[in-house]
C-alpha cells in the first residue's frame, strides 16, 4: 500500500517518466496501428472505403490516442481518464453494433476487408477491449499520482522527449490522412458516409458523395429497434391495441375467395379449467389444451386428466405455449418465441428430476432428451411471433402472426425434428384479391395431413388448406362469424374441431 505521508523522491519521479512514455506508446499504437493501417494501407493500396460505422469507430480510436497524447503533455487528469472510458464504451457499442450484423452469417461472408481471417469490425472491437485491458493494467502499474503531479510540478505543461514528439507528429499525420480520406471520399455536409460505400479512388469520377443516411435518421428511434415486436393476442391477454389490430369475423372479407364453407356440428364445454384456452391439439386420441404456460390432457368428458404447468425461464426460454404436436412417445410444446420443450405423460415421473422444466404436475410429466428443450432459428420470420405448430412427424411447421411492426408478411417455416434445424420457408401462394396479402391473417391453430398443412384463422374466420410441396392455398372455408376467438386445431376426417372461449366447436366439411 502507497504511503502517500512520506514525499516523494527520485525514484518516484522516474516511475512517472516510464508510466508517461507507456501511455504515449499507447496513444501512438492505436492510432498507427488500426487507424493508420485501415487508411494507409486498407484505404489508398487496397481501396477500402469505410463505411458510416467504420468511420466512428477510427473516431473513438483516434479521441483515444489524442487524450492519451494530452496526458503525456498535461498530466495525468481524471478528465482525461474519463474520456478515454467514455470513447472506450463508445467504441466498444459501435464495433458490436456492427459486426452483431454480420457475425451469424456462413463461413467467409462478411463485410469489407479482412484481415488474418477476421474483417474489420471486429478487430475494432478487440482494439477497444484492449484499450480497457491494456490501460487499466497500465493504471494498476502506476506509481503514485502525486507523483505523477510532482514530475512537472511548477509547469504548465511537461516537456516533450524527442520519442513524444516523433509521437505526436505521428499522431497528426495519420489523423490528418484520414481528414483528407473522409472529405474526398464522403464529402462535406449535408453529404457523409455510406452504408456500402464504393471502393476507393483519387479518381474523381469514382467518387461517390451522397446524403441518403439522413432519410429516417431521426424517424421511429426506439431502444429495442426491429425488435420492439409487441406479443401475440392471447385468449388470456388480448393484445390488439398495441399490435394495431382490428378483428374481422366476416369470413367473405378475407383476403382469398372462399372455396365453400364448413358447417357447425357440435360446441361442448371444457369443464374444470378456469384460465382461457389458448391452442387446442389431438395426440392419440387425447385432446391437449394449454393455456399461456399451464397445460392439460383431456379425457373424453373434457376435463382434465393430466395438469401440468412449464418453467418458461430455465434454460432456453420457452415463453407462451402456442402449439401442441407428438413427438416419439410424447409430445412438443411449441412456444410464441419459436422455442419448444420436449415432454411425455408418465404417472410415476421423478419429482426431483422435473423440478428444472415444471413449475406443476412434476408427478405426471417428465421432459424429453436431457433438459428437453431447443430453439428453431428462422430467416424470414426472424422478427415474427408464432402462434400454431403442426408435424408430419419429421418436420415441425410454424406460422408467423401479423404485429405492430409488419402485417404484410404471412412465413410457413419448417424445422427438422432430429436436430431443431430450419430446414425450409416460404410465402405461399394465393389467388389474392386487390390489394390483400396473406399477412392480413390471424393464424391461431394448424395441422398437418397427407401434404397438406390445414391453418385457422382467427382474422376473417377461414380455414386454409396449403400445399406444402407447391408452396401454394388451395383452398379456403369459411367458419360462421359468431364465433369470434378461435384457436387450435384438430382434424378428425371431414370433422375439424377447434376452441373457442373454452368451448371445443365441430365443424363439418362437406366438400373439398
Amino acid at each position: 500500500m502507497t504511503d502517500y505521508s512520506l514525499p516523494v523522491n527520485g525514484q518516484d519521479i522516474k516511475k512517472a517518466k516510464t508510466f508517461y512514455d507507456i501511455i504515449c506508446w499507447g496513444g501512438l499504437l492505436i492510432v498507427l496501428l488500426p487507424v493508420g493501417i485501415a487508411n494507409v494501407i486498407l484505404g489508398y493500396f487496397l481501396g477500402d472505403s469505410p463505411c458510416t460505422l467504420c468511420w466512428g469507430q477510427r473516431q473513438q480510436m483516434a479521441y483515444i490516442g489524442v487524450v492519451a497524447l494530452f496526458m503525456v503533455r498535461y498530466g495525468f487528469k481524471p478528465k482525461y481518464l474519463a474520456m478515454m472510458l467514455v470513447m472506450a464504451a463508445l467504441g466498444l457499442y459501435s464495433s458490436f453494433r456492427h459486426f452483431g450484423n454480420h457475425a451469424a452469417r456462413d463461413i467467409g461472408q462478411g463485410f469489407g476487408l479482412d484481415i488474418f481471417g477476421v474483417h474489420t469490425q471486429f478487430w475494432a472491437e478487440i482494439v477497444f477491449w484492449c484499450v480497457v485491458m491494456l490501460f487499466g493494467l497500465a493504471v494498476f502499474l502506476a506509481p503514485r499520482f502525486d507523483a505523477l503531479i510532482e514530475e512537472f510540478k511548477g509547469k504548465p505543461f511537461r516537456p516533450l522527449s524527442g520519442f513524444n514528439k516523433i509521437a505526436f507528429i505521428v499522431v497528426a499525420a495519420i489523423i490528418g490522412s484520414n481528414a483528407f480520406q473522409a472529405l474526398w471520399s464522403t464529402g462535406v455536409p449535408p453529404f457523409w458516409g455510406q452504408g456500402s460505400p464504393v471502393r476507393f479512388s483519387f479518381n474523381p469520377k469514382y467518387v461517390t458523395w451522397s446524403a441518403d443516411g439522413w432519410h429516417g435518421m431521426w424517424g421511429g428511434i426506439n431502444f429495442l429497434g426491429k425488435r420492439d415486436v409487441k406479443d401475440p393476442d392471447f385468449a388470456y391477454a388480448p393484445n390488439t391495441a398495441k399490435l394495431g389490430l382490428t378483428w374481422d369475423h366476416n369470413a367473405d372479407n378475407a383476403p382469398v375467395a372462399l372455396t365453400g364453407k364448413l358447417v357447425q356440428k357440435d360446441v361442448r364445454a371444457v369443464s374444470g379449467i378456469k384460465q382461457p384456452i389458448n391452442t387446442l391439439s389431438m395426440i392419440d386420441g387425447k385432446y391437449y389444451a394449454a393455456s399461456k404456460y399451464d397445460f392439460w390432457v383431456l379425457d373424453e368428458s373434457l376435463k382434465p386428466v393430466v395438469s401440468a404447468q412449464m418453467d418458461p425461464w430455465f434454460d432456453t426460454n420457452v415463453l407462451d405455449i402456442v402449439g401442441i404436436t407428438a413427438y416419439k412417445d410424447g409430445f412438443v410444446l411449441m412456444g410464441m418465441n419459436k422455442s419448444i420443450l420436449r415432454a411425455r405423460l408418465n404417472d410415476k415421473a421423478d419429482d426431483v428430476k422435473g423440478w428444472a422444466n415444471f413449475t406443476a404436475g412434476r408427478n405426471q410429466v417428465e421432459a424429453l432428451g436431457g433438459y428437453g428443450r431447443a430453439r428453431i432459428d428462422t430467416e424470414r420470420a426472424k422478427f415474427s411471433y408464432v402462434h400454431s405448430s403442426a408435424t408430419d412427424g419429421r418436420y415441425v411447421f410454424t406460422a408467423t402472426v401479423p404485429d405492430n411492426k409488419n402485417k404484410k408478411k404471412f412465413v410457413i417455416s419448417k424445422a427438422l425434428m432430429s436436430d431443431w434445424m430450419l430446414s425450409g420457408e416460404f410465402i405461399p401462394a394465393a389467388d389474392l384479391k386487390k390489394d390483400r396479402s396473406l399477412g392480413e391473417l390471424y393464424v391461431t391453430g394448424m395441422v398437418y395431413e397427407n401434404g397438406k398443412l390445414w391453418a385457422v384463422s382467427k382474422n376473417f374466420n377461414v380455414l386454409l388448406r396449403i400445399d406444402v410441396l407447391g408452396e401454394k392455398v388451395e383452398a379456403v372455408y369459411g367458419l360462421p362469424a359468431e364465433f369470434t376467438d378461435i384457436r387450435g386445431l384438430v382434424k378428425r376426417g371431414n370433422l375439424f374441431d377447434v376452441v373457442d372461449k373454452n368451448r371445443i366447436v365441430t365443424f363439418e366439411l362437406t366438400q373439398q
